[in-house]
């Protein structure tokens, strides 16, 4: 399974509430989405996805002409991921407001404590939720 563009469809409802790095670099986004973290043992509210090696972090709001690539502004608002595709290595994310564009080699998780969580795992515990709903 690869990291994009399911990294963003297991973090359905979750919003970019803090973000650091550079692009071209690493950028690290805090990830608010309380249904999946309260289910996690240790005590926190955010997942940290970390983009490897990112060459494009852009997001532009529904109307505007433009993207921003300033990080502070796309944390500031707030974008709320609902579903992803990947077509020739750039990852579309279609957000509530906007669409966010992302291009990095790979990714990496962790949870607010610093324990590093696998992409399987997170995909576990959204799906346990997922089907409790269903």
């Amino acid at each position: 399974m690869d990291f994009y563009p399911t990294i963003w469809d297991v973090l359905h409802d979750g919003s970019i509430v803090g973000t650091s790095g550079t692009v071209p670099g690493t950028v690290r986004l805090d990830v608010s989405i309380e249904y999946l973290r309260e289910r996690i043992v240790e005590p926190g509210e955010t997942i940290q996805v970390t983009l490897i090696s990112c060459t494009r972090f852009a997001y532009r709001e529904y109307g505007a002409q433009d993207f921003t690539t300033d990080l502070s502004t796309i944390a500031d608002l707030e974008p709320e991921f609902l579903s992803a595709e990947l077509v020739d290595g750039l990852c579309t994310v279609h957000c509530a407001d906007g669409i966010l564009e992302v291009a990095a080699a790979d990714g990496a998780l962790k949870l607010d404590t610093g324990r590093g969580v696998a992409l399987s795992e997170l995909i576990e515990v959204a799906n346990a939720y997922w089907n409790e709903r269903s």
